[in-house]
């Protein structure tokens, strides 16, 4: 998704939870379930064992989804209030002029991932080649 789209849309179940620039959502996903696809995201190179990473709880039916945020069976951040009340995805998150929206209530006060971190070393030669290019690219948007 980071090296495809300009801006992207993260749904769960149905329910769009998260839209932001492609840079935003790499660079700072706000939403728990964005939080988790990011890191998940798939290295190019094959040859790097993947470590799966599962999400726990219930997966919910989405021909009968679960009152309030949809995520709430699996968020290991949920609160009383995501059981009970719909987060709506139309309010800026962060930024408001950014265009960076989130259906989350306490996204304000999740701890920070570092997705780079997360993901662990890098490895392979497309994965230099793409940092490479990146500095470049950086280096000529400098000028």
């Amino acid at each position: 998704m980071k090296h495809i789209s300009d801006r992207v849309a993260v749904m769960y179940l149905g329910k769009l939870v998260e839209i932001a620039t492609k840079r935003d959502l790499y660079e700072r996903p706000l939403h728990p379930y964005t939080r988790r696809y990011c890191r998940r995201s798939h290295d190019p190179d094959p040859s790097v064992r993947k470590k799966r990473m599962l999400l726990a709880g219930d997966v919910p039916s989405p021909f009968a989804p679960p009152p309030g945020c949809r995520f709430n069976t699996r968020c290991p951040y949920a609160q009383p209030r995501c059981r009970e009340e719909e987060p709506c995805c139309a309010r800026p998150a962060v930024v408001p002029n950014s265009g960076h929206r989130v259906a989350c209530h306490f996204y304000e006060t999740l701890p920070v991932p570092s997705i780079a971190a997360a993901a662990g070393p890098a490895a392979g030669k497309f994965t230099e080649r793409l940092a490479a290019f990146e500095a470049a690219k950086a280096a000529r948007a400098a000028l």
